[in-house]
């Protein structure tokens, strides 16, 4: 296997399997405004070295000025390496005075002139539009020779779309091809990109999210399900909810590593019993984390105080408080923040609250099942025991739970809803226990300064 070089994000290199492999030409390819100059001035600082330095050659797109500038607002950007290890050139002005025939020379000139281990060209398809067609092919295996002769790692960026992945000769001769790609909805645009081919190496497939922040590309990678089917007798122990009367009706609690989804209206008692559940863990040494979408941390502490919960002392033994708005949250991101939390083996309860504002903004629907469905794999393997809610509309009445089929991937399901009538009751009935007899009776709950207790359970 070839060596890799990293691309300076985490997240793409975990893509990847390792970064990019060295001594090879890679595309990197997206509309404009995806990010493309963004990483590829990333992978060019966090690489180049006096002894490695990196060539980065600008074109027709922009003026080598501007790619300077709005490159020095990202922390990955040392003005430092700037004309010792990261040499930029405007290979533009070069073309325009010798002719675009001369490619292949001036490159391997540049390239001999600063010992260059890595030359990215931005934008390479900007170059394309001045050969005509019957030379393009011939050129581009010229350019090619060279820089695999230098032996050096080569990036070629452009706006390319993907039906020119069939056109254009730079994708046969390509060993690496990522597509960067910006998807809007009505409130929000999402980023996303994919590793179209990848020569010699593996690398996890299908649209990674990703945002760009102050420190350059930060990567989500997609969360697959485990690799072999989970085992649930890894660990055949019961946990204890904290919720008053709950464990007796199935046989002293959940098993270890299942997910239960609690599904009811506003207001019948979801958060409360998960609270409960999260306290009742790390009261027995099991570090829990709550994902919550619509009560900040301050809002939520003052929830757990009116239950009379000893909130810094549960913060300080491991409960730990993971909110994001509902408004500027991304679903790969959010899956992949908990993923690495849950990996780190340090957390045994979970409790995502609630699924709802996820399928909202899931851009793929579909998506949002793939990732809800790996999460719960991966739950079971890491014997981390999960609960999850889910909001319902009406207060009623129950034709269903979600239409995503959440509560056929759940090892139990609780529902919980309303008897109408003078005075407004909670109920209480357990729908399915995987693996485990339960109480199928609907039983009235209260809510107390104390938290859920559920009535007629001895």
């Amino acid at each position: 296997m070839s060596e890799k070089i990293k691309t300076g994000c985490a997240g793409l290199d975990e893509v990847l399997y390792g970064g990019i492999p060295t001594n090879t030409i890679s595309v990197i390819m997206g509309a404009p405004g995806t990010g493309k100059t963004i990483l590829a001035e990333q992978i060019a600082f966090s690489n180049a070295t006096v002894d490695a330095p990196a060539l980065y050659l600008t074109t027709m797109s922009e003026p080598l000025e501007k790619f300077i500038v709005h490159g020095q607002r990202y922390k990955f950007f040392d003005q430092e390496k700037v004309g010792t290890s990261v040499f930029y050139e405007d290979l533009g002005l070069m073309l325009r005075e010798q002719g675009i025939e001369k490619l292949p020379e001036i490159v391997a000139d540049m390239l001999a002139a600063r010992r260059a281990r890595f030359v990215f060209i931005d934008s390479f398809k900007a170059l394309n539009e001045l050969v005509e067609q019957p030379q393009r092919r011939n050129l581009i295996f010229d350019l090619a020779t060279v820089l695999t002769t230098y032996d050096c790692t080569s990036f070629l960026i452009g706006e390319y779309s993907e039906a020119m992945m069939t056109e254009l000769p730079e994708f046969a001769i390509a060993d690496v091809v990522i597509q960067m790609l910006k998807l809007a909805t009505n409130v929000r645009e999402e980023r996303f990109l994919r590793v179209e081919k990848l020569r010699a190496s593996k690398s996890t497939p299908g649209l990674h999210a990703f945002s760009i922040t102050g420190d350059g590309l930060e990567v989500f990678p997609r969360l697959l399900t485990p690799p072999v089917a989970p085992n649930y007798t890894v660990r055949p122990e019961r946990v204890n909810t904290g919720i008053q009367g709950l464990d007796e009706m199935i046989a002293e609690g959940f098993w270890r590593g299942t997910t239960t989804l609690v599904a009811g209206p506003p207001g019948s008692g979801k958060t409360i019993m998960a609270l409960e559940f999260l306290r009742a863990g790390v009261s027995k040494g099991d570090p829990g984390i709550y994902l919550g979408f619509q009560e900040n941390p301050i809002q939520l502490t003052r929830i757990m105080r009116n239950m009379q919960m000893p909130v810094e002392k549960l913060i300080n033994d491991g409960f730990e408080i993971m909110y994001q708005s509902p408004v500027e949250m991304q679903l790969d991101r959010i899956a992949a923040r908990l993923f690495e939390r849950i990996r780190s083996g340090k957390v045994k309860r979970v409790v995502i609250d609630a699924l709802g504002d996820l399928e909202r903004i899931s851009v793929d629907r579909q998506r949002f099942s793939d990732v809800i469905y790996a999460l719960t794999q991966w739950f079971a393997v890491e014997n981390v025991t999960c609960f999850m809610t889910y909001e319902l509309a009406h207060l009623f009445e129950v034709h269903g739970i979600s239409d995503q089929q959440v509560s056929n991937m759940s090892d139990n399901l609780l529902l919980l809803r309303f008897q109408p009538g003078p005075e407004l009751k909670r109920t209480l009935r357990i729908i399915k226990t995987r693996g485990s007899a339960h109480d199928g009776h609907e039983h009235e709950i209260h809510i107390t300064n104390k938290g859920l207790v559920i009535e007629g359970i001895r």
